[in-house]
């Protein structure tokens, strides 16, 4: 009874360190509203501003002078659960609850500032790359699984970049992430008791980590009129560590003791390959792929401080690739329109790696946005992404004792708005 408890807590934690985001499996896309208004295609050759530095840090040596960049997302997420026979293989019954919608609202901001020193230029970014609250109803069906997630990370991200010639630029940077994390799940009293308690318990987990990275990208420019960007961000490896607390029956307390907890998480790698043509001075043509390294995240394995065999989840993610095409129109010197499309495909295998905190399927993009001139130093930046999400089945467990079973609903409105100061 004890490894079945804990081996539930453990998945829990590793998961909830890299919850779902808006974009393909964990990961928050979020980082510039005008692009936003593009899907993100061309994301790592289009220089409109700084933002820029997030998806190629070389973009920001074209970038004349100095600017400060503040952009906000709000984010409204809908992920509906239905239950289709979520049961107990011991003693073999159906579990009680019924579906539910754990998704929240959430804002994700962005703050980039960029300078030029002779023939560098230097940038700073601070950036949410991972995060998000979820939280379902305490008597719902998966409750087992998961009841709360209140995900936090931050990332500090400085870059330095240098024109190596009219047609080439490089740049460098560095990054330092930080993830805390706060979760909870109901403990299933009853099973672990064979009945004698029937009231559920719960357990929380408070947890935090720092990791260490860099990003590196390539800009060329044959011609004013066409862009190549590529760019890599190495993967980010954290050793979290935190304290489980339980709130059980007193029957159980001697099984489920408060204790520490520790998780080796890898974020993943990832690389992006952009394009920028304009045609004429009014339309401007974009694209790009990106790869993400999700076999990173291939294997998790929890560490318990109690003596307890080591627990590893059942995730077998897989690397994927994000496709976008956008258009930018220059409607007039002071207004530009933006719109495009992208479409993300899930790591997630099937339905037995569709955890209830990673709820992830293939989801297609529409954006549109608009860019407005206020004067000569001032740009403002508004954007509307709506996400359709592929139905998606779920089958899960850790323990083979405890399964949900049912499908996912999901789909995201995006808004984001962001100010440019050039000085």
């Amino acid at each position: 009874m004890r490894r079945l408890s804990s081996a539930l807590i453990g998945v829990s934690l590793s998961l909830s360190l890299v919850a779902t985001a808006q974009a393909s499996g964990f990961a928050l896309i979020e980082q510039s509203a005008s692009g936003q208004g593009l899907s993100y295609a061309g994301a790592a050759a289009s220089t409109e501003d700084a933002s820029v530095m997030w998806f190629n840090p070389a973009g920001i040596a074209v970038l004349p002078g100095s600017q400060a960049v503040l952009a906000a997302h709000r984010i409204d997420p809908s992920a509906k659960f239905s239950n289709n026979g979520s049961y107990l293989a011991v003693p073999g019954n159906a579990i009680s609850g019924n579906g539910d919608d754990g998704a929240t609202v959430g804002v994700v901001p962005n703050l980039y500032w960029k300078r030029a020193y002779g023939p560098y230029h230097v940038g700073f970014g601070l950036n949410v790359p991972f995060g998000q609250h979820i939280s379902y109803k305490e008597d719902w069906v998966g409750r087992y699984h998961a009841t709360e997630t209140n995900l936090k990370t931050y990332q500090v991200n400085p870059t330095l970049s240098r024109k190596l010639s009219k047609t080439l630029a490089l740049g460098l940077g560095l990054n330092a992430q930080s993830v805390n994390l706060q979760m909870q799940q109901k403990v299933n009293q009853a099973a672990l008791t064979s009945g004698a308690v029937t009231a559920d318990g719960n357990a929380k987990i408070q947890a935090d980590s720092w990791g260490y990275g860099y990003n590196l990208g390539v800009l060329y420019s044959p011609n004013t009129d066409f862009k190549m960007g590529i760019s890599y961000r190495s993967n980010i490896k954290h050793a979290a560590s935190g304290t489980v607390e339980y709130d059980v029956h007193a029957a159980l307390s001697g099984t489920l003791q408060d204790g520490k907890v520790s998780s080796n998480v890898v974020m993943p790698a990832s690389a992006i390959i952009s394009l920028s043509q304009k045609f004429g001075r009014k339309l401007t043509l974009l694209g790009g792929a990106t790869w993400t390294k999700w076999s990173d995240y291939k294997e998790l394995v929890i560490q318990y401080d109690s003596g307890l065999a080591d627990t590893n989840t059942r995730q077998d993610f897989t690397d994927e690739w994000r496709y976008s095409l956008g258009a930018i129109y220059q409607f007039n010197p002071n207004l530009k329109l933006r719109t495009g499309i992208a479409m993300d495909r899930t790591p997630v295998q099937n339905d037995t790696n569709r955890s209830p905190r990673t709820p992830d399927s293939d989801r297609s993009w529409v954006s549109v946005g608009v860019g407005y001139q206020i004067n000569a130093y001032m740009n403002m930046d508004l954007a509307y992404s709506h996400l359709f999400a592929d139905k998606s089945p779920v089958d899960y467990t850790i323990d083979d004792k405890q399964f949900l079973v049912g499908n996912y609903n999901a789909s995201v409105d995006i808004v984001s708005a962001q100010l440019v100061w050039k000085y």
